[in-house]
């Protein structure tokens, strides 16, 4: 079976916003500060080697009722000789100890649920470009590939952890992640291009945010870093 894209957008992918609004005078503004921050993308993404970060998940359901579920821990991105590798460790969903690994490598994507001694593990297969897309959103995508697979818009400045940011509105192109997400929002640091925060919407209007901090640009990758080591008697579902 190949790659399930709405499962994985429902783990990896990252949430969504509302876009400031203005009027008069200020499209013609909006569109130079957009080509900046594109810019700004382009220039970072020749230099970037990988990011990690301590990662805030949250998960908000508005409908049928609504609920937010909080996951915390850590996220690593790697782009080496053209490959992207992505490894996300949640090691908390509400306070609790709830351990989970996720990580994309070589086009394959595996979620490793400790407590439930469960590995499976995805073929990215014909939606490779689409995945990847998503995930280098912010980390290490240039502002030229970002238009390729997104419509951009520029939405103003605020400040995100204390850091000035560009906040950018991503619709996609593809009508067939346009069933999954509907909008996305990302707010870029000015100073190196690295995204701070994003936000997804899905079609129903439930969406997802997460939270960048203590951003680590370029540092040494631990060895491994893209295995999951498996406990003794875990099952591994292949789809």
């Amino acid at each position: 079976m190949t790659f399930d894209c709405k499962s994985f957008l429902r783990r990896v992918t990252v949430c969504a916003a509302t876009l400031i609004v203005a009027s008069g005078a200020y499209p013609a503004l909006a569109a130079d500060d957009l080509a900046a921050v594109l810019a700004k993308l382009d220039a970072a993404s020749v230099k970037f080697k990988s990011a990690q970060a301590d990662v805030e998940w949250d998960n908000v359901q508005t409908v049928p009722i609504e609920d937010t579920d909080k996951q915390v821990g850590t996220v690593l991105f790697q782009r080496k000789e053209g490959q992207l590798s992505m490894a996300l460790h949640l090691k908390t969903d509400n306070g609790k100890p709830v351990p989970k690994d996720m990580v994309y490598s070589g086009g394959l994507f595996k979620l490793y649920e400790p407590l439930l001694k469960q590995m499976n593990v995805y073929k990215a297969g014909a939606n490779q470009a689409q995945a990847e897309a998503i995930m280098t959103v912010g980390f290490g995508g240039s502002g030229k590939d970002l238009q390729k697979s997104w419509q951009v818009s520029y939405a103003g400045t605020e400040q995100v952890e204390g850091k000035p940011a560009a906040k950018l509105e991503l619709v996609p192109r593809a009508d067939s992640l346009k069933k999954d997400v509907s909008k996305v929002v990302l707010w870029v640091a000015m100073d190196d291009g690295i995204a701070l925060k994003q936000q997804s919407f899905d079609p129903s209007g439930n969406y997802r945010l997460v939270i960048y901090r203590n951003i680590r640009v370029n540092a040494p990758v631990p060895s491994g870093a893209f295995e999951i080591k498996t406990a003794s008697g875990t099952q591994i579902v292949n789809h």
